[in-house]
């Protein structure tokens, strides 16, 4: 077996053609089928089903296909390892952050550039908790700053900083002339809440059902930005962090602090336990941690 024929078989598998693959991995369609073949052979099982209606894997396909993945994934992963380890003091750091981090994040940058100024950086927003853990295990991202109370045995989860959620209404809500707001009096109201899948949208959502209060949702986001831009047309109300909101500068949003246990959230640092990290990804990765 050569890892060449499993990239041919993980290729035939997910065109779901061999002519397809054949196009992709740029050799002959003979030459595919055969590869495919001699591997069926050397591993001494039929591993995919050939029929009119086209391809399928036998159950042996798909414990195979899944270990294919999983080495190729590995090798690939190993030779980036090996490139980082030659990149010292140089290459580029690749991060996930979440959309509040951007008013801090730079300024972590900022210093650590003056100790290794010839990294590179790629941020990338990454915000739910599926897309944290696949860019990890993937190796697209070095580390994520994630709101993401994540439980992975492979991925390393540590609290950065917590802080709480704040009300925004429209500078003429008439919420502003109160002197303590409520959960409760937010029932009748259009909310602006984030997609599911985000960590934001559970926090709030739990905020309301520890009241036995239900929000009228009417508008799903996945931008804050998006969220403030509805409130400044006087669209609705919405539970933003405060790390976001103490940057927001327009006098058309009012905000309130309201007192609950659920309105507060933790962000973390996440990366995997076992990928190597050169040691400008983890000076790099103090710095965050000792910024708060």
């Amino acid at each position: 077996m050569e890892i060449r024929q499993l990239r041919y078989f993980i290729t035939v598998v997910k065109e779901q053609s061999f002519s397809k693959a054949a196009k992709l991995l740029h050799i002959s369609q003979p030459s595919l089928s055969n590869a495919i073949m001699k591997l069926e052979k050397e591993v001494g099982i039929k591993l995919l089903e050939r029929n009119t209606r086209g391809l399928s894997l036998t159950d042996a396909g798909q414990i195979y296909f899944f270990r294919a993945e999983e080495l190729i994934r590995s090798l690939e992963n190993t030779h980036k390892e090996l490139e980082e380890v030659k990149q010292i003091g140089n290459g580029k750091i690749s991060i996930g952050l979440i959309e509040s981090s951007m008013f801090w994040f730079p300024k972590v940058i900022k210093k650590f550039k003056k100790s290794f100024p010839k990294i590179e950086f790629k941020l990338k927003e990454i915000l739910g908790e599926r897309q944290v853990i696949q860019s990890l295990i993937d190796y697209d991202i070095h580390f994520a700053v994630t709101n993401q109370p994540l439980s992975h045995e492979e991925i390393q989860l540590n609290p950065i900083y917590d802080e709480r959620f704040i009300l925004l209404t429209h500078e003429e809500d008439e919420l502003n002339t109160k002197e303590r707001i409520t959960i409760p009096d937010l029932a009748n109201r259009d909310f602006i809440i984030c997609s599911t899948g985000f960590q934001t949208r559970e926090n709030v959502l739990q905020a309301f059902a520890n009241e036995q209060v239900t929000p009228k949702v009417m508008y799903e986001i996945e931008r804050f930005e998006t969220a403030c831009s509805l409130i400044e047309q006087g669209l609705g109300i919405t539970f933003l962090p405060e790390s976001y909101i103490k940057h927001i500068h327009t006098s058309k949003i009012a905000t309130h602090t309201i007192h609950s246990n659920f309105l507060k959230r933790t962000v973390y640092l996440a990366y995997l336990k076992d990928r190597y990290l050169s040691p400008a990804v983890h000076e790099l990765m103090g710095r965050v941690e000792r910024f708060f």
